[in-house]
């Protein structure tokens, strides 16, 4: 029976291919046990994969040795928060590799009793499915199979995920489904080619249940992040008010979070942005930002970490307003934010949660490197400032 410390050093190197034959199979019959088993290898993949596009973009330096000890240090330490702090706290973040992290874990004594005790507990997957017929189902908990009005197929799995399937049944009809996700939710889904989509809270998403005709349109209101399957005679457009995005596979993340502006940051491929009869495009890592108020767009390269990191399930701010951090932590924990000085606001920090923790570990150590001191009651936070 293998113990804990086992199937660590055994997945680490399942991970990093240094496996030998009868190592792979061990692995692969201990994913093959369980669903636990399998989360637990795919939150390290996730935590790979980030490592990796960091180490892409030279964000990070690409000693393999260095990022093998890094590794080991992750699947110890995976459940800790990572706070950059002192002069570092201005540069960009990066994960776990490099620069001045600082790892803090258990409980710190220079909180006070109030932060202590009122718990702000994280959101969790949930959405509403809105059908062409009218009727909104719940996803939560629990598995769900629908059967739309064209035939379509509709697998809930009950743990945040909902797949689009064609069938001989599916009638070349286009009927609409919208998927809403609100406060304190997220969710993934598969649309019918195979497209991906991971939704952040307080989004939603509208799409055809089936793609026919000569494009493969949606409407985003929110933040998603786009895995777009490749089909270069059907264009993937994700409209956003009046802007376009327009790609024939690759991966991106579109924003409206921000009031009267509109981002999209491109990770790999190329996309077309469509916006006031022009059309800009982009390359991988960067940033089109368009301003709604004056109708300008502006591009510029970024480390495109800090605007994807949500999606694998890590709050991750470089150099951020402090009230931006509260307006996405507000999102996700579905609490309600204010400041009892306008200056407090402009506060800048850096730092990464991960997003299945209690806020309290963050505000606790922004306590530490600024001058904001946060108040719960319930699902309300004040930021005062220090006395």
């Amino acid at each position: 029976m293998l113990n804990q410390e086992d199937i660590d050093a055994l997945l680490l190197r399942y991970l990093l291919r240094e496996c030998e034959e009868g190592e792979k199979q061990v692995v692969e019959r201990w994913l093959a046990e369980s669903s636990k088993n399998r989360k637990q290898f795919e939150d390290l993949q996730r935590f790979h994969e980030l490592v990796k596009r960091s180490i892409q973009e030279r964000a990070v330096q690409s000693d393999y040795a260095d990022f093998r000890k890094r590794l080991v240090q992750w699947q110890g330490r995976r459940r800790r928060l990572r706070i950059l702090t002192g002069v570092a706290a201005g540069i960009a973040l990066v994960i776990c590799l490099g620069y001045a992290f600082f790892f803090i874990g258990g409980q710190s004594n220079s909180h006070s009793d109030q932060l202590a005790t009122n718990r702000l507990l994280p959101g969790k997957a949930h959405a509403i499915l809105h059908l062409s017929d009218g009727r909104a189902v719940n996803l939560n908990t629990e598995a769900r199979h629908i059967e739309e009005q064209n035939g379509a197929q509709l697998l809930a799995d009950g743990h945040g995920r909902l797949d689009y399937q064609a069938t001989d049944k599916t009638e070349g009809k286009k009927v609409y489904n919208r998927l809403e996700v609100p406060r304190g939710g997220e969710f993934q889904l598969a649309l019918a080619d195979g497209t991906k989509v991971w939704l952040n809270a307080e989004s939603e998403l509208r799409y055809p249940a089936t793609f026919t005709g000569k494009e493969r349109r949606v409407a985003l209101k929110g933040e998603a992040y786009f895995q777009v399957a490749t089909d270069s005679t059907m264009p993937f457009i994700v409209q956003v008010g009046e802007m376009e995005t327009r790609v024939y596979g690759t991966e991106f993340n579109i924003s409206t979070q921000e009031k009267g502006r509109i981002e999209t940051v491109l990770v790999s491929g190329r996309i077309g942005i469509r916006y006031n009869s022009k059309e800009t495009m982009l390359a991988p890592s960067q940033k089109a930002a368009i301003n709604l108020g004056d109708k300008k767009v502006s591009i510029e390269q970024v480390n495109i970490l800090p605007y994807i990191a949500w999606k694998d399930g890590i709050f991750m701010f470089q150099n951020e307003s402090l009230e931006d951090i509260m307006e996405q932590l507000g999102r996700w924990y579905d609490i309600d934010v204010f400041f009892s000085n306008e200056g407090l606001k402009s506060i800048r920090l850096s730092g990464m949660l991960e997003r299945d923790k209690d806020a309290r570990e963050l505000f606790r150590h922004f306590e530490k490197i600024s001058s904001a001191r946060f108040s719960v009651q319930g699902r309300t936070v004040v930021v005062n400032e220090k006395k």
